[in-house]
């Protein structure tokens, strides 16, 4: 089989409008392998009205509840005929979980009704979710029960890293894990130096001063109380830092009142919100001279592959599946999970002649993979998959 004629739908319980790690995975995919051959999306109604005409590939929304308590729809695929009847008409070849619940397990029951092989991406670390959420241990150990159920029902299971891989072994699934790498659509563009200017004009962004910029959902677990205290430190030693804070979650309330809290210098600590506009995004990466990323939570954040693209190195947990990536003083930094051991690593980092120039070019040589060298890797194991997923059906007709 060739694999760029391969036909593929990409299943996930969350889409745009939200924007993720995962729903950017999961459109890259869509998008590049519909180049060739064929990809879909299948995804739950959203909350509000969003249309997907602008996509290249067919998006199709399935059946979903709106809960009034909850930033997501919930999807019931299941009760959805019309899903069943498109997915029977695109004569596929594979389907792609990307989430181990209600979209991905209609993914991986269908796909065996079809006849043809599921694969599904452990992405996120569901047991630090549920935590967060409900703040229960025992319901957190049966979601993950019911999770290793689902990745124990597909054919193949793939990791983002192989830190991941070992946290959905830790959860108890025991089968084997093939790890595929995120990407990035960021490169380098043709005149950094104006979008530069525009990104430091528009969010006032100090020329002279050492910029550290974060990335991500504006939730606790990411290590956001770490990052606000890491900065009190730099914050009272010197004026020469700045900070910007990029996104918004359920924690953003929270979060902003700590910072107010801690009393920093007027300008000093920036909340810019989500930014939707990947250009403007782009602008303030080219505008930063450090990624301050601690989480312990984030398995493979595309953030960080994001910035390396644009010549920007991270500062990440040692230790940590988002370290995963990087080689320390080569292509990032890391230090351990305390405010003064941060602090003391950034001092280093700004304080050492030529270490962050260096740094960054191997943050751009090592890390900033693009989603057009990760895709064709994608589209050669879903050859592989469809092939073994034949030849074991032969042996058994």
């Amino acid at each position: 089989m060739d694999p760029k004629k391969i036909r593929s739908a990409q299943f996930n319980d969350t889409y745009f409008p939200i924007v993720d790690g995962v729903v950017q995975t999961v459109h890259n995919y869509a998008e590049l392998m519909n180049q060739t051959g064929y990809s879909c999306v299948v995804t739950p109604r959203p909350m509000t009205e969003f249309d997907d005409s602008d996509k290249s590939y067919e998006v199709f929304r399935t059946a979903s509840l709106k809960l009034p308590i909850a930033e997501y729809a919930t999807p019931m695929p299941r009760f959805d005929n019309k899903v069943k009847q498109f997915l029977e008409n695109r004569n596929l070849d594979i389907f792609h979980a990307h989430s181990p619940f209600m979209e991905g397990t209609f993914a991986a029951s269908y796909a065996k009704k079809l006849g043809i092989p599921s694969v599904a991406t452990f992405h996120s670390k569901y047991y630090d979710d549920v935590i967060n959420i409900t703040g229960s241990k025992a319901i957190a150990k049966l979601v993950t029960m019911k999770i290793v159920r689902f990745y124990k029902s597909v054919d193949f299971v793939w990791a983002c890293s192989a830190g991941t891989a070992d946290t959905l072994r830790s959860y108890g699934f025991r089968g084997d894990i093939a790890v595929m790498d995120n990407g990035t659509t960021y490169e380098m563009p043709a005149d950094p130096d104006a979008m530069r200017k525009k990104a430091e004009t528009a969010f006032k962004i100090p020329a002279d001063k050492h910029i550290m910029l974060f990335v991500g959902h504006q939730i606790w677990h990411k290590n956001l109380k770490l990052i606000l205290d890491t900065f009190k430190l730099l914050d009272d030693h010197s004026d020469d830092y700045r900070l910007f804070l990029v996104g918004n979650g359920y924690d953003a309330e929270a979060i902003r009142k700590y910072a107010d809290e801690q009393n920093f210098k007027d300008g000093h600590v920036n909340f810019v919100g989500r930014i939707s506009d990947r250009e403007v995004l782009q602008g303030l990466y080219l505008s930063a001279d450090l990624l301050f990323f601690p989480s312990v939570y984030d398995n493979s954040p595309l953030v960080v592959r994001e910035a390396a693209s644009m010549g920007v190195p991270s500062l990440l947990t040692v230790g940590s599946n988002a370290a995963e990536v990087v080689r320390k003083d080569i292509s990032g930094f890391t230090a351990e999970e305390n405010k003064v051991a941060m602090f003391r690593e950034i001092l280093r980092i700004f304080g050492t002649e030529g270490l962050l120039e260096k740094v960054s070019e191997g943050a751009r040589r090592e890390v900033a993979k693009t989603w057009k060298e990760i895709v064709p890797q994608v589209q050669e194991r879903y050859a592989e998959i469809i092939e073994k997923y034949n030849f074991k059906h032969r042996k058994e007709l």
